[in-house]
């Protein structure tokens, strides 16, 4: 009887543990170099998308920037969209960067410090 006791006891505190598991879903922004033509912007921004996706998941953390006391585990990109932005920073000078936007999202333990 002990024994069962015991067992349901550790499943109990087993169970407890991984309950405070939670999911966070984020994004990140990525900006190229300047270029002087769009389609030169726009293949830099699939080179970045490209390496974003060869990384190993466990640098991915490192990538996104995502520090806190509760290491995150389970990174998975969800999505990348990339777009061209046109701008000037002196009259008749147009250049092109792209941006990369990355969804994601990863498991963490949720902090009992609020």
């Amino acid at each position: 009887m002990k024994k069962l006791i015991t067992i349901a006891a550790g499943l109990i505190f087993t169970g407890a543990a991984f309950a405070n598991t939670v999911t966070i879903h984020k994004d990140a922004r990525f900006l190229t170099a300047d270029y002087a033509t769009k389609t030169e912007a726009l293949n830099a921004g699939y080179n970045i998308a490209e390496n974003l996706s060869m990384i190993k998941q466990s640098q991915l953390p490192r990538e996104f920037s995502i520090f806190s006391d509760n290491p995150a585990r389970n990174v998975v990109i969800t999505n990348t969209e990339i777009k061209t932005e046109e701008f000037a920073r002196t009259r008749n000078n147009i250049q092109y960067r792209a941006i990369v936007n990355v969804d994601y999202h990863f498991d963490t333990h949720e902090s009992n410090d609020h």
